[in-house]
């Protein structure tokens, strides 16, 4: 298994084009009910990253704080876009980790409070 440095924005506020194109984007609720299904969607980055044979997304891990909820595996031919169904029982850190086959592994977060 090989090991990557996790990446992150240097500075959110001012993202670079290349943070802009990894950087998970976590699409769900702020809030949502305990014990209740939801939706949490994941796209790679806020502008479309290249999908060809030799530049694409890999995969997009899923967490819960650290907690691993699931994991979706992309082709060269695949829209690197994912939607998860999961409920939580308490409040936490989604987090988005997803792996480029040039520009290796990216971190992307969002705060849910569970009710």
């Amino acid at each position: 298994m090989q090991y990557y440095e996790v990446k992150q924005a240097d500075d959110p506020n001012n993202k670079t084009e290349l943070e802009k194109k990894h950087i998970p984007v976590i699409q769900a609720p702020d809030k949502v009910k305990k014990d209740e299904y939801f939706d949490i969607t994941i796209k790679m980055g806020e502008i479309d990253h290249p999908v060809e044979p030799g530049h694409f997304i890999q995969y997009v891990d899923l967490y819960a704080n650290y907690y691993h909820l699931g994991r979706a595996n992309f082709t060269p031919e695949m829209k690197p876009e994912v939607t998860f169904k999961v409920k939580l029982k308490e409040s936490c850190t989604i987090r988005g980790y997803e792996l480029c086959n040039l520009h290796g592994q990216w971190q992307g977060n969002k705060e849910i409070t569970v009710e």
